[in-house]
């Protein structure tokens, strides 16, 4: 199912989140069978392990990169507020230690701005596209470096903003607030919407990343797919791709265009939210 992308449905694809844990417990059914002497058996759980232990253990190691010439290296963050909950001094403290220039927020919500803004988000990030709502469907970006071609996404899907970011000494950047909704038993669809719905890299097109809380793990086939179109996931990239965002599973991603080089990738706790704050640095192509 996992190589094939079978999952159809939400108990399918809430239970691909977990193919990490399975990759995890892949020898209990070998040495069961080994045990009990069915050879046949064995061998059948040795390659399924096998596949399973292929497609994960890559994340725990990290990968090369072939990325075009770097002009500036530029940090970006992402961080689920939980209904705008997360305490704002702790996630500008976290700006500010990491040197953050580019901060995407999900869970944005109205009276989530001012407190951000109390804390110091207003002289760290001058510019903004702001979509806040009510409980978990606002979203926002903020920047220390100018905007332009700022866009909102209109109802009834999710706010996931987007903006060109003008970075002196390299190519513009385009840079996307990301956060689907959750998939459920009675909204597959809008799920499969959103996902499908990202911008998909293009080796031609404008240089992107993709920051925020995707509700989907790099097991899910439609996020596979996003990857395979010219991104590459910058937890993954060093070797910290199991590190666990949200519950058990790790959602919250930084996508980053192929033609970028990812220096740095870290997880941070926020307090106050129920995600983990995520920071990566990446080196953008030269102007």
């Amino acid at each position: 199912m996992r190589l094939l992308g079978l999952e159809r449905g939400y108990v399918l694809v809430a239970g691909m989140a977990l193919t990490p844990y399975a990759a995890a417990t892949t020898w209990i059914p070998v040495l069961i069978a080994l045990v009990l002497r069915r050879r046949a058996v064995a061998l059948v759980s040795l390659a399924a392990a096998a596949g399973l232990v292929v497609v994960v253990a890559p994340r725990a190691v990290g990968g090369p990169q072939h990325g075009l010439p770097g002009g500036r290296h530029l940090s970006v963050m992402t961080a689920n507020l939980r209904f705008g909950q997360a305490e704002p001094g702790a996630l500008l403290e976290l700006a500010r230690k990491y040197d953050v220039d580019v901060l995407s927020l999900q869970e944005l919500t109205p009276d989530a701005v001012p407190r951000l803004d109390a804390a110091g988000a207003r002289e760290r990030f001058p510019h903004r596209i702001l979509d806040a709502r009510p409980e978990a469907r606002g979203s926002g970006i903020m920047s220390r470096l100018p905007l332009r071609d700022a866009r909102r996404s209109p109802p009834p899907g999710p706010a996931m903003p987007e903006a060109t970011v003008i970075v002196p000494g390299a190519q513009p950047l385009h840079v996307k607030a990301v956060h689907p909704v959750a998939p459920s038993p009675g909204g597959m669809w809008r799920w499969v919407r959103d996902i499908d719905g990202l911008p998909q890299a293009s080796p031609d097109g404008p240089v992107r990343v993709l920051i925020g809380d995707f509700n989907a793990t790099l097991d899910h086939a439609r996020m596979r797919r996003l990857l395979a179109s010219g991104y590459r996931d910058a937890a993954e990239v060093v070797g910290d791709g199991l590190h666990a965002t949200y519950w058990v599973i790790q959602i919250d991603h930084v996508l980053v265009d192929r033609r970028t080089r990812v220096t740095a990738a870290a997880f941070h706790d926020l307090p106050g939210s129920d995600h983990d704050a995520m920071t990566a640095t990446v080196a953008l192509p030269a102007a």
